[in-house]
C-alpha cells in the first residue's frame, strides 16, 4: 500500500528545483551550467550521436579531410540547443567549478566508448570553442549581417580581440609586428585607462586609438584623426577571411587547439535567404578546404537540412552542395523529448512505480477507451510503462504540447520567444505540478493532467481577443464545463493533426484514471457555446470564432426582418 495519497509523493526527485526555462548556448554561470550538466539526459539516439560525432572529431588529425560540418535540427523545445552547447563545452572540456565538462558529460552519459573520447579528445586535441546563439546575441540582429561577419567578430571576441572589425584589425596588424604591447602601454599613458576594458566602448576607443596611432607613428599618421579617417570601414571579411584568420589567430593566440563554432539556430536566421544560405555554404566550404579538419562548425535548425534546401526550388540545385558540408546530421525526434521529460521532472519512486503499475492495471480498459484520440497520425500508445513513466501526463500529452508551443510561435505578430522559449517541454511538465493555477501535485493519485490546464500555463502567449472572449464565457454561458471545452478547443486549433470532434475533447479534458467518460457533458456545453456564438463547428471540426466572424455575426443579427407591427 502507499502510504500516501497525492501526487507530489510519488516523485524520485523534488519537484520544486529550478529548471531553468530556457538552455542559453552562451551562458556563463558556471552553477547553472554545471547544474544541467548533471541533470541532461542523453537517451539511446541521442548518446548514439554524441559517440558518431565524437569518434569523427577524435580521429580527423589522422585522417585530415573537409567534412567539419554537424547539423542538429528538431523542434522547438527538442533538446537540440542542449546537444550543440554540451558537446561544444565536453569537446573544449571547458572547467566549471572543480570539474571538466567532459567528464562530466561522459559520467553522465554512462558509455565507456564516449568516456574514453572524450578524455582522448581533452589530451590530443585540444579544442577552442566559440559558442553563441545567432538570434539573441547582443548586435546581431541589426542591419543584414551575414552569418560570416557574425562568426568572425565572436571567433575575435572569444580570443580578447576587439569586437569591432577596425579596432580589431589594428590590434592583429600591431601584434603581427610587436607593436600591440607599446600600443597599450602607450594608450594606458595617455588616459590612464586598461585598453582592453575600454575598447568595447566603440566610438570613443576609435578616437583614442586613432590618438595612440599618432603618438607611436607621427609620420605615417600626422594628425589625432588620421588613423581613424584611413582605416574606418575598410575591414570587410569573407568566407575565406574568416576561415584564414581562424586558422592563423587560433595559432597565435590559442595555439595547439582546434577551433569549433557552435551557432545556435541558424535555421531560423538563414531559412529562405538565399544570400544567407549561400553564405553559409561557403563559410563550412572554407572552414573545411582550408582547416581539414582544424575548424569545426556545428549549427542547429529547427528543420532539417534536407527540408530548408528543399524549400527553396530555383537554386535547390546549387545549395544541394551544402548537403554534402554537413556530413553529419542529428534529428531529436519528440520521442526524445518524452523520455528527457520523464526522467528529468516525472521520474518515480520505487514504491510509486510499483502503485501506478497496480492502478493502471485495475483501470486499463476504460482508461484507454475514456482518452482515446482519433487523428491523421499515429499517437504514442497509452501502455503500462508510458503510464508510469509520464503520468500524470498521458503520453499523447507530449506530442500535444509540442504541437501547441510550435503553433503559438508562428501565429501572426507572435513574440519569437514565445512559448517554448518561454517554457520548454520540461519546464511546462514541472509546471503542470506546481503553478498555483494548476498545482497537480497536490491532486490526489489518479487525477490526470487536462489540456485546458495546458492552457491555463501558456495562455499569456495566446492572442488577447480570443483570450478575452474565453475568459468572458463563465458569464456568457451557463454550463460548468463550458470555459474548459472552449481552452480544449483553443489549443487543438493549434494542432492539425487531432481532430476537433466532440470525442477528443471529451478526452482531452477526462479528469482522473478511474473517472467516466465527459463526452456526454461535453455535447451538452458545445450545444450551448454554439448558441451563444462562442464556438462554431466547420468543416475541420470545433473553432473558435475570428474577430472577422463575430463581426459579420453581430452585422447579420442586425440586418435581421423584424416582425411586422
Amino acid at each position: 500500500m502507499m502510504t500516501t495519497n497525492t501526487i507530489k509523493d510519488l516523485f524520485a526527485n523534488d519537484i520544486s528545483r529550478r529548471i531553468e526555462e530556457v538552455i542559453k548556448v552562451d551562458q556563463t554561470d558556471e552553477q547553472i551550467i554545471r547544474d544541467e550538466l548533471a541533470e541532461y539526459v542523453l537517451t539511446d539516439s541521442i548518446r548514439s550521436s554524441f559517440a558518431e560525432i565524437l569518434d569523427r572529431y577524435w580521429e580527423t588529425p589522422n585522417k585530415p579531410h573537409e567534412g567539419v560540418g554537424v547539423w542538429v535540427s528538431g523542434f522547438f523545445g527538442s533538446g537540440k540547443s542542449s546537444f550543440a552547447k554540451y558537446l561544444g563545452l565536453a569537446l573544449e572540456n571547458r572547467p566549471i567549478l572543480d570539474e571538466v565538462a567532459g567528464h562530466i558529460l561522459g559520467q553522465r552519459s554512462g558509455d565507456q566508448k564516449i568516456q574514453v573520447l572524450l578524455k582522448n579528445i581533452a589530451e590530443r586535441v585540444p579544442t577552442q570553442a566559440v559558442i553563441f546563439d545567432v538570434s539573441t546575441d547582443r548586435g546581431i540582429r541589426t542591419g543584414n549581417q551575414s552569418i560570416t561577419e557574425i562568426m568572425y567578430r565572436l571567433f575575435l571576441q572569444s580570443l580578447g580581440y576587439a569586437r569591432d572589425l577596425d579596432l580589431s584589425e589594428l590590434e592583429i596588424t600591431l601584434e603581427e609586428h610587436g607593436q600591440l604591447e607599446p600600443f597599450k602601454a602607450t594608450y594606458h599613458a595617455l588616459f590612464e585607462k586598461d585598453w582592453d576594458v575600454e575598447k568595447g566602448k566603440i566610438a570613443l576607443a576609435v578616437q583614442q586609438a586613432s590618438r595612440v596611432m599618432h603618438e607611436l607613428d607621427p609620420a605615417t599618421y600626422p594628425t589625432a584623426d588620421s588613423w581613424r579617417e584611413s582605416a574606418m570601414k575598410r575591414a570587410d571579411i569573407t568566407p575565406g577571411d574568416l576561415a584564414r584568420r581562424g586558422l592563423e589567430l587560433t595559432a597565435r593566440r590559442r595555439p595547439g587547439k582546434t577551433l569549433l563554432f557552435i551557432v545556435d539556430e541558424v535555421g531560423q536566421f538563414v531559412a529562405r535567404d538565399i544570400q544567407k544560405m549561400l553564405d553559409l555554404q561557403a563559410v563550412v566550404q572554407n572552414l573545411g578546404r582550408i582547416g581539414r579538419g582544424k575548424m569545426w562548425l556545428v549549427i542547429t535548425s529547427q528543420e532539417k537540412l534536407t527540408e530548408l534546401v528543399g524549400g527553396l526550388d530555383d537554386r535547390r540545385v546549387e545549395l544541394a552542395r551544402l548537403m554534402d558540408r554537413f556530413p553529419l546530421q542529428v534529428h531529436l525526434e519528440p520521442s526524445d523529448i518524452s523520455e528527457v521529460t520523464s526522467k528529468r521532472v516525472l521520474a518515480k519512486n520505487a514504491e510509486a512505480e510499483k502503485h501506478l503499475r497496480d492502478l493502471f492495471a485495475q483501470h486499463r480498459g476504460r482508461l484507454t477507451d475514456n482518452t482515446r484520440l482519433t487523428a491523421d497520425i499515429k499517437l504514442p500508445e497509452l501502455s503500462t510503462e508510458t503510464f508510469t513513466d509520464l503520468y500524470p501526463m498521458l503520453p499523447y500529452q507530449i506530442d500535444l504540447i509540442i504541437q501547441v508551443v510550435s503553433g503559438l510561435r508562428t501565429q501572426g505578430g507572435a513574440s519569437k520567444h514565445i512559448g517554448g522559449a518561454n517554457r520548454t517541454i520540461i519546464k511546462l511538465a514541472q509546471q503542470l505540478l506546481i503553478h498555483p493555477d494548476v498545482n497537480l501535485a497536490s491532486a490526489p493519485v489518479g487525477t490526470l493532467a487536462r489540456i485546458d490546464q495546458v492552457y491555463d500555463l501558456v495562455s499569456g502567449n495566446i492572442a488577447s481577443e480570443v483570450r478575452g472572449k474565453i475568459d468572458d464565457i463563465g458569464k456568457q454561458v451557463d454550463h460548468p464545463l463550458a470555459q474548459a471545452v472552449a481552452k480544449a478547443i483553443c489549443l487543438l486549433q493549434y494542432v492539425r493533426s487531432i481532430h476537433r470532434t466532440s470525442e477528443n475533447i471529451a478526452a482531452t479534458l477526462h479528469p482522473g484514471v478511474d473517472a467516466d467518460s465527459r463526452l456526454s457533458e461535453v455535447k451538452v456545453a458545445l450545444e450551448a457555446l454554439q448558441g451563444a456564438h462562442m464556438v462554431r463547428l466547420g468543416d475541420d471540426g470545433y473553432r473558435i470564432p475570428t474577430p472577422a466572424e463575430d463581426d459579420w455575426e453581430r452585422q447579420r443579427e442586425g440586418l435581421s426582418p423584424k416582425p411586422p407591427d
